[in-house]
């Protein structure tokens, strides 16, 4: 006997997600899609898992600024902490670093950590005295302190305060030092025996308003002077130094409109960004740079510090969202923030997740790009103060001063998250009859998960809550009703992963 088949408009439509998708602000929406999410991660993609937990590092309070070197240096007040100890005192406040040979320089107090000694050093020197004795290539002086506490052999410095012979005020390179003499090239200066009583020896650093480090040198710009400036090699004490060599300074002028926003290395070229363009440094040496313009989506005003390179692949936020550049042109991967307007962006990276960090209005959020899959999660809503990695292990310091070793412990017990996956429409007219809704979780015991639905735009309502179980996979049941669209938002504490999400629905009449 054959039984009569049910109308077609009767069977019932099965949909699968089982690709879980990141957060998406945008109008352009897939299944899987998050329009709001705390404390996620994608690190086990295709699923969505909750990030794990944070180790607050108790050797650091009311840090203001934070980076590595093996290990991690920070500013707590005055103090120069290295590895927890400290070793020296800055000014309070937001710092740049730059590595350069064994000198960790610190911005923009223009001094240096030296890592042999853990020492904080001047940048910059000077020293006075009165009277001195001019031979054609050396200075006597006599009364001065030890000139070898100040300068060394190499030194670009600056001579002023000459009155007998004014010729004598010049630059010039020292070519060796003793306690009371320098001696220089060969006819540098007209000898006399000098009477001022204020002669000033200096050896001067630029004012930079970023700075980065490349081929072990020291590299910053000025929007005041529009110049880009290069340390000697090796050396970032000296940025006056030109005899013609391989290891001199560099200094160029630049002819563009518009304040420099921030510089960074990558690869071998160096990248000086305004906000619609880019300055490109190629070259090894002095005599080989050339700077090279376009005209490009540049780094935002107020987000240097959200350069990071991933695998030779520089990530930074613009005005119109955060790019991927790699020397050609640069590629948006924040499409899914749709209008939003983030600024005051900071990024950190583990070598392969991207931690942004930005102010959304008056709040902050921190989100991860996971580079291998692109995906984007919203985590919650600290704010970074800086980031620092050593090895695979990435450090956070958030705007009450405390420092955190981000993914450092198993997701806690009590930590809560939220998952709200974008409306579902099934692109199909009229009202739909869903006859099966399951979620499927990896929900371990001592955790739990409650789901929330929103029907035709109405109210959030519960409609299904499960407890972890000792065995893996739970399948969550929820209750629904008879709508056009319907938004599922789940909630919950403890570790859980979310497997996927299946729904079968039959469509209905237009009339309710």
């Amino acid at each position: 006997m054959r039984l009569p088949e049910l109308p077609y408009a009767l069977r019932p439509n099965k949909i699968e997600t089982v690709q879980m998708r990141g957060i998406n602000w945008s109008d352009k929406l897939a299944d899987g899609d998050l329009r709001d999410s705390l404390n996620l991660s994608a690190r086990r993609w295709p699923y969505i898992t909750t990030r794990k937990g944070r180790v607050k590092q108790t050797a650091y309070q009311n840090a203001t600024a934070l980076t590595s070197w093996d290990k991690l240096v920070a500013v707590q007040g005055t103090s120069l902490l290295y590895d927890g100890q400290v070793v020296g005192t800055v000014t309070a406040g937001k710092k740049q670093f730059a590595v350069v040979n064994t000198k960790m320089v610190i911005w923009p107090d223009k001094v240096y950590l030296d890592i042999k000694d853990q020492q904080v050093k001047p940048l910059a020197a000077e020293l006075s005295g009165s009277k001195a004795t001019f031979a054609t290539n050396k200075i006597t002086v006599n009364g001065w302190a030890d000139l070898t506490t100040k300068f060394k052999a190499g030194d670009g410095v600056t001579l002023s305060g000459c009155t007998s012979k004014t010729e004598n005020n010049k630059d010039f390179v020292i070519k060796a030092v003793t306690s009371n003499t320098i001696t220089v090239a060969d006819n540098t200066f007209v000898a006399v025996n000098e009477a001022s009583t204020a002669i000033k020896l200096e050896r001067k650093i630029p004012d930079l308003d970023f700075i980065c480090e490349s081929e072990n040198r020291l590299w910053g710009c000025d929007s005041d002077t529009q110049t880009i400036y290069a340390s000697a090699l090796g050396d970032p004490t000296n940025f006056y130094v030109y005899e013609g060599l391989s290891t001199d300074a560099y200094t160029l002028a630049v002819g563009t409109e518009g304040k420099f926003t921030g510089c960074c290395k990558l690869s071998s070229s160096v990248l000086f960004w305004k906000e619609t363009k880019l300055h490109k440094m190629l070259g090894s040496y002095p005599a080989e740079y050339a700077m090279y313009t376009y005209e490009m989506e540049g780094l935002q005003d107020g987000c240097q510090k959200s350069q990071q390179v991933i695998n030779d692949t520089l990530f930074y936020k613009g005005h119109h969202g955060v790019y991927a550049y790699s020397g050609g042109t640069p590629t948006l991967i924040s499409d899914n923030f749709g209008e939003k307007e983030f600024t005051d962006a900071i990024a950190g990276n583990d070598g392969d997740s991207y931690y942004l960090s930005v102010k959304d209005g008056a709040a902050h959020k921190l989100m991860v790009y996971e580079t291998k899959t692109g995906i984007w999660v919203l985590e919650d809503g600290t704010e970074a103060v800086d980031f620092a990695r050593i090895g695979k292990d990435l450090y956070m310091l958030d705007g009450s001063g405390d420092v955190y070793l981000l993914d450092g412990a198993p997701t806690p017990k009590d930590q809560r998250w939220v998952a709200q996956f974008t409306p579902m429409y099934e692109t199909i007219d009229g009202k739909k009859t869903y006859s099966k809704l399951l979620v499927r979780l990896e929900l371990p015991a001592g955790s739990h998960v409650i789901a929330k639905a929103r029907f035709d735009g109405k109210s959030w309502q519960e409609c299904g809550r499960v407890a972890g179980r000792d065995y893996n996979v739970t399948a969550m049941r929820i209750a629904t009703n008879r709508c056009d669209k319907f938004e599922l938002r789940l909630e919950g504490e403890g570790e859980c992963t979310i497997l996927g999400i299946s729904r079968e629905f039959i469509i209905g009449s237009d009339v309710k």
